[in-house]
């Protein structure tokens, strides 16, 4: 997939996802969200994640991995929390690791460890350290990322997620829709 391909892919994206912030102005009880938490939050996330280096691809292509995703955050409260970020890339592929050697990955596992920060109700930012787990070579990895989010009630939420994960061997960028589901009694 070439580089046009990649932004036309997250043009579309996010063509697709703005609808779900516009304000409705016919709401009364707009405020009432933001005084209910759910302490705990099970995810789901269901994306690419475009890897760079591979060798299979013609003259410096992105090769695109579909990924998936389960995850589970603890809110601390409205603006802090931690998230436990578990994904499968559901590929086969081979990376440079540089002097013409390249390293087989098939079906990376990545967990993560993030922190999480909603500085405003339908924006969160996230960073922490994890590993990439694979059976030829594991390697560390700092994920770096941002989500758009919808809120619903029930303690559902829909978001639009964007992740790196820098990592020794490469820097993989993700793009996807992640969905949420709080749980318990909000408090």
């Amino acid at each position: 997939m070439n580089n046009s391909n990649i932004y036309l892919l997250i043009l579309l994206l996010l063509v697709i996802i703005n609808p779900l912030f516009a304000q409705n102005h016919n709401e009364h009880n707009e405020g009432s969200d933001h005084e209910k938490i759910h302490h705990h939050t099970i995810a789901m996330f269901v994306g690419y994640s475009l890897i760079s280096n591979e060798t299979s691809s013609d003259d410096g292509q992105t090769f695109v991995a579909p990924t998936l995703g389960l995850d589970y955050f603890y809110k601390f409260n409205h603006k802090f929390g931690l998230g436990f970020l578990n994904d499968i890339e559901l590929a086969s592929y081979e990376v440079e690791t540089g002097h013409e050697e390249s390293l087989k990955r098939e079906y990376a596992f990545v967990s993560t460890l993030v922190f999480t920060f909603e500085p405003i109700s339908w924006w969160s930012v996230f960073a922490g350290p994890g590993f990439e787990f694979e059976h030829h070579e594991s390697f560390f990895v700092t994920r770096l990322g941002t989500e758009f989010i919808k809120k619903f009630n029930d303690g559902w939420s829909l978001a639009a997620t964007f992740t790196v994960d820098i990592k020794e061997l490469n820097t993989t960028p993700a793009i996807g829709i992640t969905i949420f589901k709080g749980l318990g009694k909000s408090k």
